[in-house]
């Protein structure tokens, strides 16, 4: 069984502006198109999502008693990356 999330940011400028001193890093290049500033950030996004649910979603299971293996995939046409826990 498998559950999806997607995430379509509509305002990836404001974030980046809110944000502008912990993205800044990520965002180093002087110019990036909308696009490429939208990735950034539904990237940025993903990641910390895994981030959390490895960290959290399996203290949850157990604490439910349950043993599972969990694998988390980030998958875009730049850049795939699998975590299993």
């Amino acid at each position: 069984m498998k559950l999806v999330v997607q995430i379509d940011v509509d305002n990836a400028e404001e974030v980046v502006k809110a944000h502008k001193g912990q993205l800044m890093g990520m965002f180093s290049d002087f110019m990036m198109s909308r696009e490429k500033v939208k990735y950034r950030v539904e990237r940025a996004i993903y990641d910390e999502m895994v981030n959390q649910l490895s960290k959290e979603l399996p203290k949850a299971l157990e604490h439910e008693f349950i043993s599972a293996k969990i694998k988390f995939e980030i998958i875009d046409d730049k850049n795939y990356t699998v975590k299993e826990i």
